[in-house]
């Protein structure tokens, strides 16, 4: 037998959701709230895309492996300079790379949780040795404990944050991140801002340009609604982004993704309205579960985490009816993750929750 990497071989397969949704015999009104991606298609990119498909040689040719007019947009869009950006196909192949850039077998590095655990994947495949600050409910970060556990590990090489965090939803300040990349100049602190447009926290992005220890990262795939395009970016110090050129492959983001993102930048008033419903309608269930008593986390991204006494019978039942929400029982023991939708979708959710509220209150 062939033996694989030994630190690849010792590696679960991460867990995705239930992928019969792409089944032939789905049911047309599935409302998919498992994943954290826009529910539906935003219908303003529909007449976009047959725009850019319109376009000649996107299919022949490789794409512009530099990406240059999409970072020049985004440069403009989170006001940071063009050279300390670098474009992916999503966020995860930002932090696969960095991690494949910077790690080496037996570096130290820390991550907050409860988080987003495919991170966990990059830095084992490394060998290095991660260490789980695992937060008490209800999930507050305190920059002393952070500051003092980090001290704690002597030399760390990289520190993640997801920010807001998911599965929870809390966010962390600019200001907090700030102190501890002047605390500790030799690590490498990772903030993930997945869900950062669904937050009043500003982004960390600006200070990626100040120290030579933050990195950003950014997706498409949430707030923008492009999840199914692939493309993310990550804000980091030039000798990170010169580092990471000489393994990131560019060919893999498409030209119709780079033309897509720059619309959607340049139209940003169309996703900040869509936007705007999403905050609208987790308000809307965070208040239906205050009135129904069910447990819940304060959410600042377009999720919300709460609790079941019967988790897998919830998603079961609610799979039956056509909608599909997360398990998270494995993480956090008695929990469920939906995403949040529009108001129609999420007054379904509602709806057909209440059916089944045996499932969620003792």
């Amino acid at each position: 037998m062939i033996k694989p990497n030994i630190y690849v071989e010792k590696l679960d397969a991460y867990s995705i959701t239930p992928q019969d949704v792409w089944s032939d015999d789905a049911p047309p009104d599935i409302l998919k709230i498992d994943w954290n991606e826009a529910p539906s298609d935003l219908t303003f990119y529909q007449k976009e895309l047959k725009k850019i498909i319109g376009k000649s040689n996107l299919i022949a040719w490789y794409p512009d492996c530099l990406s240059i007019d999409l970072i020049e947009a985004i440069s403009n869009f989170i006001n940071v300079r063009p050279n300390f950006i670098l474009t992916f196909p999503g966020s995860d192949v930002g932090l696969d790379t960095l991690c494949r850039s910077y790690l080496n077998v037996g570096d130290k590095v820390m991550a907050i949780c409860p988080t987003y655990e495919n991170f966990f994947v990059y830095v084992n495949q490394m060998g290095a040795d991660l260490s789980k600050l695992v937060l008490e409910e209800p999930f507050i970060l305190d920059y002393e404990l952070v500051a003092n556990e980090i001290e704690s590990h002597g030399e760390l090489k990289m520190f993640y944050l997801a920010n807001p965090n998911n599965p929870c939803g809390y966010a962390v300040t600019s200001e907090i991140i700030e102190k501890l990349a002047i605390k500790f100049p030799q690590t490498i602190f990772v903030i993930d801002e997945a869900y950062i447009e669904f937050t009043k926290i500003l982004s960390s992005a600006p200070l990626a340009e100040k120290y030579s220890n933050v990195v950003i990262l950014r997706s498409f795939s949430k707030a923008f609604g492009m999840a199914g395009l692939r493309l993310g970016y990550m804000c980091a110090p030039i000798p990170l982004i010169q580092t990471m050129n000489k393994i990131r492959n560019g060919k893999n983001v498409s030209m119709m993704s780079q033309k897509l993102g720059i619309f959607a930048m340049e139209n940003f008033d169309l996703v900040k309205s869509w936007i705007d419903e999403v905050v609208f309608s987790r308000k809307m269930f965070q208040d239906w579960c205050i009135n129904t008593d069910v447990e819940f986390f304060p959410s600042e991204g377009n999720f919300v985490l709460f609790k079941a006494s019967s988790p897998f019978e919830l998603c079961k039942a609610l799979k039956a009816e056509g909608i599909y929400i997360r398990n998270r029982d494995s993480l956090l023991p008695g929990y469920v993750r939906i995403t949040i939708g529009s108001r129609s979708q999420t007054e379904r959710l509602i709806r057909t929750v209440e059916k089944f509220m045996n499932y969620l209150v003792d």
